[in-house]
């Protein structure tokens, strides 16, 4: 078991608690470490006179508006279903997760500006071992809220959390690059720190890309995952007196998964047989796949419409 689980598991002592919990917690333990962060860093930027620390400080502070994004992101997902939104406001937490995606594009394109200027005009910072030590712990600090925020979102598949997890990643390379910056600014080596900046911030561009790519693909609309279909194909080839099935259709809005699809049964299976074969298929994919409702159409065999 490791770490992360061990926190989880003394927070929930064993109680069942709904999907938004999850991220209402990375929220919230977020939001604590940033802002405390932003705060230490931005007194020692202060006391230092240390641009890339006044910087880092700010970089630290928009972690805090991020995660809550994901915090509003899981409140207004969370809302049950209305008239206008018959099937939930799931998606909601794909759009968040964009707003994430553009958030880090935008911190890494100021991380990048920061870096191309400390390459042209290296600055002289005095600069102590106690804040290059604190530098190093804030990497590692920030490294531990990523790994939390990449096992929560993998726990119930929310792309918002993993997303908020790569912003914390920033954060956390950020805080080394500055730090080794600080060790070579001891020894009037000023304008390495933005060199690896450059290189820290191709990368993160790319994921800040990947990840407006996959949920503006999820919200256009995708083909069903392949072990959905499988899940689907599998009761079907199971079910006694079904022939085949075809036009299997599932429309994913983030929390509930609405899946529809035809059967072909015997001619002449009564209508009540035919209405149980469809029922029992219906119960046994809910049971399946998780948060989905189901509808099957009923078809004689060899009779399927075009």
């Amino acid at each position: 078991m490791n770490l992360n689980e061990n926190i989880l598991n003394k927070l929930l002592r064993g109680k069942e608690v709904p999907r938004e919990f999850f991220g209402y917690i990375e929220g919230w333990v977020s939001i604590t470490g940033n802002f405390f962060l932003f705060i230490v860093k931005f007194l020692f930027g202060i006391i230092l006179n240390s641009i890339s620390l006044i910087s880092e400080s700010f970089h630290s502070l928009s972690d805090v508006l991020t995660s809550s994004v994901v915090i509003i992101g899981f409140k207004l997902s969370s809302k049950p279903a209305d008239k206008k939104h018959p099937f939930g406001h799931g998606r909601i937490e794909k759009i968040a997760t964009l707003i994430i995606a553009f958030l880090l594009i935008g911190a890494s394109i100021e991380l990048g500006k920061i870096s191309i200027s400390r390459i042209i005009h290296p600055q002289k910072v005095q600069i102590g071992f106690f804040i290059i030590i604190f530098m190093f712990l804030s990497s590692i600090f920030k490294e531990w809220m990523t790994r939390f925020s990449f096992y929560l979102g993998k726990k119930i598949n929310s792309e918002m959390l993993i997303a908020d997890g790569w912003h914390h990643r920033l954060d956390s390379i950020a805080s080394f690059v500055v730090g080794i910056g600080l060790i070579f600014m001891k020894f009037g080596v000023y304008y390495l720190d933005g060199i690896i900046g450059i290189f820290v911030v191709c990368f993160l561009l790319w994921i800040g890309v990947d990840l407006i790519k996959n949920t503006s693909s999820f919200l256009i609309g995708e083909a069903p995952k392949k072990d959905i279909i499988e899940k689907i194909e599998k009761v079907i080839s199971s079910t006694t007196n079904v022939l085949s099935s075809h036009d299997i259709r599932v429309h994913d809005y983030g929390n509930k998964k609405i899946i529809s699809l035809h059967i072909e049964v015997k001619k002449d299976l009564s209508l009540k047989q035919a209405h149980d074969i469809a029922l029992f298929i219906q119960n046994k994919l809910k049971e399946e796949i998780e948060n989905s409702e189901v509808s099957v159409h009923v078809d004689p065999f060899g009779e399927k419409e075009d």
